[in-house]
């Protein structure tokens, strides 16, 4: 077993007891702080209190409880530098080899008030400090930050004693993500609240919103789709649509706003089974669609056309149905002005339209691959560092002939050498 101490501090308990039994009987030591360590120690579980590791106490009402060299110092270690090692043991500092932390619920919060000393409470500065520092010590650390992850780990610890460094990296990449959203809306409440003094900031709300008059483009000319109604889907929705007009007999999936699935139905012979995600955008809504999409993993479908509005209002009447129009036509568009968020900031970027394949791939992830099957269904697969690894994954679990791949970023001779043998087109943007 290489996780053989845990610091724990969450605001969201969800699942923390039981995780942290899980640890406790496979050895693992846990430190924990304030409202958490009463609540572990009261469901039985040994805990040590961070004072009892610092040798200070929590001050300034809480504000002060982690930030400490031997807390830091022990999240911080790299191993493979002896200095550190040595540090470590001039300072009497125990490594500690896992940190469990989620933030102060400022989001919730900032829904309930917008009372300044309230929010400003309700700013995490340790949890921010811990995340970010295991997740950039990921290799030493194994830094959790959802509830979600932890029966996950739990498995791992009882497979090989240790979290893989995949899946670290996944953790670690989840913890950024986390942070940013978390400062972002910091940024945005606190721009909103200090209204004389604030930064620019724009959100895709008012972008999208038809509803809501407030200039963000440099044009309002510069929108293309038009909602029914506002979602938190639009982007998603809005990328689809001009995906979909490329070629009417498309449907594409997306989790979020991430593409994740496509298929050309005229190809597919009707089949929609291998379509995933949350959102699913197509250019007509037509009754048998409506059917085979009855038990689909999507919860929201969008369409520029309905055959029949009541059927298929009672079809899915456990999803929810947004209709767009075209505000301008696209049939001679070489390139669109798109947007990407990053929590309230709108990112414009410009992209060509000349394919649905690269359309996506420009708003998705490096290395990330979409593959072009015979049987009309599109595979996607991301992987951050190598696109010769997401197109094994591809080849690994596609029995189905595979015609094109289509990837953005820069290909290696191994990953021609597979396309060949395969007989599959490259395309690259």
């Amino acid at each position: 077993m290489n996780i053989k101490r845990a610091l724990i501090s969450v605001s969201d308990k969800t699942g923390i007891v039981e995780f942290a039994k899980e640890l406790e009987k496979r050895g693992v030591e846990v430190i924990s702080t304030g409202g958490t360590a009463h609540l572990l120690s009261e469901s039985g579980i040994n805990v040590k209190q961070v004072s009892d590791v610092t040798g200070f106490p929590e001050i300034l009402g809480g504000r002060v409880k982690t930030l400490h060299p031997f807390i830091f110092g022990g999240i911080l270690a790299n191993f493979d530098e002896k200095s550190h090692i040595q540090d470590l043991e001039r300072h009497n500092i125990t490594p500690i080899d896992m940190v469990v932390v989620n933030l102060y619920p400022f989001e919730e919060i900032q829904k309930q008030t917008r009372d300044e000393d309230v929010l400003i409470e309700n700013i995490d500065i340790g949890g921010v400090a811990l995340l970010r520092a295991s997740a950039k010590n990921h290799r030493n650390v194994v830094v959790v930050c959802d509830p979600a992850d932890y029966e996950k780990i739990i498995k791992s610890l009882d497979l090989c004693g240790d979290v893989q460094l995949h899946d670290r990296r996944i953790l670690a990449l989840k913890a950024f993500y986390y942070t940013m959203k978390y400062d972002a809306t910091i940024h945005r409440v606190l721009s909103e609240l200090f209204a004389s003094e604030k930064f620019e900031h724009m959100t895709f709300e008012r972008f999208s919103n038809p509803h809501v008059d407030y200039e963000v483009l440099d044009k309002v000319d510069d929108k293309l789709i038009k909602l029914s109604e506002h979602t938190s889907e639009s982007l998603a929705i809005t990328l689809g649509a001009i995906v979909v007009s490329l070629d009417h007999s498309l449907i594409v999936g997306f989790n979020d706003s991430t593409p994740t699935s496509m298929v050309n139905i005229r190809n597919s012979g009707g089949r929609l089974c291998d379509l995933t995600g949350t959102t699913v955008v197509l250019r007509r809504l037509t009754n048998d669609i409506a059917r085979k999409l009855k038990e689909s993993t999507f919860k929201t479908i969008a369409c520029e056309e309905i055959e029949d509005i009541d059927f298929a209002k009672e079809s899915l009447k456990n999803k929810k149905i947004i209709t767009y129009s075209y505000l301008k036509s696209l049939d001679n568009l070489e390139n669109i002005k798109t947007a990407s968020l990053l929590e309230n900031i709108l990112l414009r970027t410009t992209v060509n339209v000349s394919n649905a394949p690269q359309l996506l791939l420009a708003l998705m992830p490096k290395y990330s691959i979409i593959a072009e099957l015979e049987d009309g269904f599109f595979k996607f697969e991301v992987d951050l560092l190598s696109p010769t690894e997401a197109l094994e994954k591809i080849l690994e679990k596609t029995p189905v002939k595979i015609i094109n791949v289509y990837v953005n970023g820069p290909v290696d001779s191994l990953f021609k050498k597979m396309c060949g043998e395969n007989g599959i087109n490259i395309f690259t943007i």
